[in-house]
C-alpha cells in the first residue's frame, strides 16, 4: 500500500508543472542582484517573437578582476502553455561586461532567465539560488497565459488555448500514468 501511495505522489508531482499557471500574467520579474558579484543585469523590456534578445550583465570590480565568466539559463514558454526545456548559453566578454543574446521562438508568452557565475577555482553560482520561479521574466509583446492575454503587437483576437493540457503534456502525462500502473500492477 505505501508502495502505491509513493508512485501515486511521484506521478502527481511530474504533472504539477503542466497545471501551474504563470504567477503574475504580464508581469515582468528581475532578478536580485543586492549582496552578489553581480552590479546589474539589463534586459529588453519586452520581448518579440524571431528579435534578438539581448542580455547585459556587469559584474562588480572583485569579480572582474578575478576572472569570474557568466553564463546564462533561458527557458521559452509559448502561448499554447508549453514551456520548452531550459537552455544554458555562454556569453561573450570580459572582465566585468558580459552580453548573451538568444532570438524568441514563435508565439512565445515570455522569456524566463537566470544568470550563472563560475569562479576562478571552478565553483559555479546560479543567481537567484531557486531559479526559474525565483529568476527573471520577460513578456513577450503578445502573449497568453491561462485564461489572461495581453501585449502591444497582438492580432485583433488572440486565441486563447483550450482547457485541455497540450499534446506533449497530455503524452508525458498518459506515459507517466502507464508507468505507475506497470509498477504498481507488478509489486501485487
Amino acid at each position: 500500500m505505501m508502495r502505491r501511495m509513493l508512485v501515486l505522489i511521484v506521478v502527481l508531482s511530474m504533472c504539477l508543472p503542466f497545471a501551474t499557471a504563470a504567477d503574475d500574467p504580464g508581469v515582468n520579474r528581475t532578478i536580485e542582484v543586492e549582496g552578489t558579484p553581480i552590479e546589474s543585469i539589463a534586459v529588453p523590456e519586452i520581448s518579440t517573437d524571431g528579435v534578438d534578445f539581448v542580455i547585459d550583465v556587469t559584474l562588480n570590480s572583485a569579480a572582474a578582476e578575478n576572472g569570474t565568466t557568466v553564463e546564462w539559463t533561458v527557458q521559452q514558454c509559448i502561448n499554447s502553455g508549453v514551456c520548452n526545456p531550459p537552455e544554458k548559453f555562454a556569453m561573450s566578454g570580459a572582465d566585468g561586461n558580459w552580453t548573451g543574446t538568444i532570438t524568441p521562438v514563435d508565439t512565445h508568452s515570455y522569456v524566463n532567465y537566470d544568470v550563472i557565475l563560475t569562479y576562478p577555482n571552478g565553483d559555479d553560482e546560479k543567481f537567484p539560488e531557486g531559479g526559474f520561479s525565483e529568476g527573471g521574466k520577460v513578456w513577450s509583446d503578445c502573449w497568453v497565459s491561462g485564461e489572461d492575454s495581453g501585449g502591444n503587437n497582438c492580432p485583433e483576437t488572440v486565441v486563447l488555448p483550450d482547457e485541455k493540457l497540450p499534446a506533449p503534456a497530455l503524452f508525458t502525462t498518459i506515459a507517466v500514468g502507464l508507468t505507475a500502473a506497470l509498477i504498481a500492477k507488478r509489486d501485487d
